[in-house]
Parts: C-alpha cells; sequence; structure tokens
C-alpha cells in the first residue's frame, strides 16, 4: 500500500522531499517504497530515487525519470510509454511486461534488466 506522504511529494514533484524521506525510510531498515498501481503519469521526477521501489503497474506514462535511481526497481506491467529515462540506473530491475513504447533510454544503465 502507498504511503500517503510519499504520493503527495511525488505529486508537487518535489524530489528532493521525496528522496530525504525515502532516505529515512531506509535508515528504518525498509528497502524500498511501495508505489504499486499508483498513477504518476506526466509527472517531473528528475532524480528521484526509486531504487528498491515497488512500481508493479504503475502508471508512468511521460514522466520525467531522467538520471533516476531505479536500481533493483520492480517495474512489473508498469506503463513507460513515452517516459524519460536518459541517464537513469535501472540495474537489476525488473520490467516484465511492462509497455516501454517510446520511452527514452539513452545513457541509461541497463545492466541485468529483466523484461527489456
Amino acid at each position: 500500500m502507498a504511503n500517503k506522504q510519499a504520493l503527495k511529494l511525488l505529486k508537487d514533484s518535489d524530489v528532493e522531499g521525496f528522496n530525504k524521506w525515502v532516505k529515512g525510510l531506509r535508515k528504518s531498515g525498509n528497502k524500498g517504497v511501495d508505489l504499486d498501481d499508483q498513477n504518476l503519469s506526466g509527472l517531473k521526477l528528475r532524480g528521484v530515487d526509486f531504487g528498491g521501489a515497488h512500481l508493479n503497474g504503475a502508471n508512468l506514462r511521460g514522466t520525467d525519470l531522467s538520471d533516476a535511481n531505479l536500481e533493483n526497481a520492480r517495474l512489473r506491467q508498469a506503463d513507460l510509454r513515452k517516459a524519460d529515462l536518459t541517464g537513469a540506473d535501472l540495474t537489476g530491475a525488473n520490467l516484465k511486461k511492462a509497455k516501454c513504447k517510446g520511452a527514452e533510454f539513452k545513457k541509461a544503465k541497463l545492466k541485468d534488466v529483466k523484461g527489456l
């Protein structure tokens, strides 16, 4: 279940605040935020830290995820159509059955990505 505070920070495009929140979450022992099935389409999330996040089925269509940390993120069945992932780190991410048509992966780190 998604955290309301995390969603508010993201929908306000407060990437700095979200990343700080995630850092605190990790310090308390949690590995990643749960954003399964959330609508984050069209947001400007450049440099967001989604490392280890659960984004299965999330709508990220047209979202700016350039320079984002998506290392080991779970993006199964996510909608990434026309998303900007330029320079993003997707090392070890799971993109099985994700919709990626028109997504930009220029200079993205794609080592050990599943489903792409």
